[in-house]
């Protein structure tokens, strides 16, 4: 599901995504996406999840920009060997010349 941001999402939004059947939410990659496909670009998406849902009003745990720049630095290596495979198995493109 996509929000517009920048923010993170309440107790109330996340019980109705929970009841709605959303497994994850995002605020870049969906209008990204759109954008991308209206100038006829080719999509392939990846996201990280940054951080998990609050469905406690009283929890202690709450989603801070600090933990998602963090879950960002510990993920990079593992996604750039990802991306970095991912490109290595496209084929390039026949080269007539």
């Amino acid at each position: 599901m996509m929000v517009a941001g920048p923010s993170f999402e309440t107790v109330a939004e996340c019980h109705l995504s929970q009841k709605l059947g959303v497994d994850a939410v995002g605020m870049s990659t969906v209008p990204d996406v759109i954008v991308a496909r209206h100038c006829g670009l080719r999509v392939f998406g990846l996201s990280l999840i940054h951080n998990k849902v609050i469905l406690d009003y009283e929890s202690q745990e709450k989603a801070n920009h600090e933990k998602v720049l963090e879950t960002g630095k510990q993920a990079a290596q593992k996604l750039e060997q990802f991306v970095f495979i991912l490109l290595a198995s496209i084929p390039l493109p026949y080269d007539a010349s």
